[in-house]
């Protein structure tokens, strides 16, 4: 139908729906004249994650052009405006979560409509159809989490006997080499002292929390209430474990002794905590499958070993896809501890991650007993087709 241009902001009836849908399942509006229109408004709620489009045509037939959006469980359900151009538009909603909707709630407006704007101390969503004019600072405010979509991360590591015969090994507390998991498992979580219990409450440890990727490479957290050398076995599939930390203690404060965790099928070791530190130390990072990774700073030190002895370092970063099963060199910094012993890395364009990259940071020397501690900043962008229940 063609409304009369005086009715500015209309409701378009055959393209709004409250009639909830199954898995699966798709709502397909009717094609309406918008010529007397300068911006459709699309607004959509639901219980379940949704990709909706609007689509253009010259002549209510032929499918021009198509603009997809999608609505994510737990993020903001902003609604987008979009310049009418074409003469005929429509609108659908596909409903792909797993369950049907307890309820669905589509508004489609024609209008003439100002730029959609944001309170200048609210959270930004990754797709909102609006400029964000406060003075901002990207990596802080990813820091803050007032950008939906991103998330920071600080790794740390050292490895404190680094020796010739067993060079390459991996910037980690926990020495030698790292197993890049390939096959989900879950996880022995044990203590090596007693005291890190979490019922009975103990003087050390109560609980950890376990934050990596899942069997999807997928984000996900896990809180494991320890039971001090009795192994306790994680609820969740892992394949890789960028932190582990104490999530609380009795009166040490701190793990009384070192906290592991170890795969359950491979015998690998995913993590430690080092007794006293409360967290784990391991340079480190699993990359989500849907997402990628901008790294663009890097702290390196090496430790002068006595009165004349002076290692040569070569620090490598490495980067395993499990798209190609291979892994890559990516970094190479020779660090000789006679000129230096610390290194700051501020790489003009950031190193980047692809979906399910692992990186890691090994050390080579040529003097025994070689101390490296390491330090690199991370912020990960989530792709905007990223679901965190598929």
């Amino acid at each position: 139908m063609t409304y009369i241009a005086p009715f500015r902001n209309v409701i378009s009836v055959p393209n709004s729906s409250t009639t909830a849908l199954a898995s699966s399942a798709t709502f397909t509006g009717a094609w309406e004249d918008v010529t007397d229109f300068s911006d459709v408004v699309i607004a959509l709620a639901s219980d379940q994650p949704c990709t909706y489009t609007i689509q253009f045509s010259p002549d209510g037939v032929n499918q021009d052009s198509t603009l997809t959006r999608y609505l994510k469980l737990g993020k903001i359900s902003a609604p987008h405006r979009f310049t009418v151009t074409r003469k005929y538009c429509r609108v659908t909603v596909t409903n792909t979560g797993a369950s049907a909707q307890t309820y669905m709630r589509l508004q489609t407006t024609f209008g003439h409509r100002h730029p959609l704007n944001v309170p200048l101390d609210g959270t930004v969503a990754q797709d909102y159809d609006a400029t964000c004019t406060r003075p901002t600072n990207f990596n802080y405010e990813a820091a803050l989490g007032k950008w939906q979509g991103t998330r920071t991360f600080s790794k740390f590591g050292y490895n404190t006997d680094v020796d010739i015969a067993t060079s390459p090994e991996v910037i980690w507390s926990v020495g030698g080499a790292y197993t890049v998991p390939t096959t989900a498992e879950t996880l022995d979580i044990v203590s090596t002292d007693a005291a890190d219990d979490g019922d009975p409450a103990g003087t050390g440890a109560h609980n950890v929390y376990i934050y990596g990727i899942d069997e999807n490479r997928k984000y996900q957290t896990e809180t494991v209430t320890l039971n001090g050398t009795t192994t306790v076995v994680t609820t969740n599939q892992w394949l890789g474990i960028n932190r582990m930390v104490v999530g609380s203690a009795g009166s040490g404060q701190a793990n009384a002794g070192a906290i592991t965790a170890t795969g359950t099928s491979s015998s690998n070791v995913f993590g430690r905590i080092v007794a006293g530190e409360s967290v784990t130390q391991q340079c480190i990072y699993h990359t989500q499958l849907q997402s990628q990774v901008l790294a663009d700073w890097l702290l390196i030190n090496c430790l002068k070993i006595g009165v004349g002895s002076t290692p040569t370092v070569t620090i490598k970063g490495w980067i395993y896809s499990p798209v190609s099963n291979c892994k890559y060199e990516v970094f190479r910094h020779l660090l000789d501890t006679s000129v230096e012993n610390t290194v700051e890395i501020r790489p003009s364009q950031p190193f980047i991650f692809n979906p399910g990259d692992v990186f890691y940071l090994t050390a080579t020397t040529d003097v025994d007993n070689t101390t490296i501690s390491a330090r690199f900043s991370l912020i990960e962008f989530e792709n905007n087709i990223y679901d965190p229940n598929s």
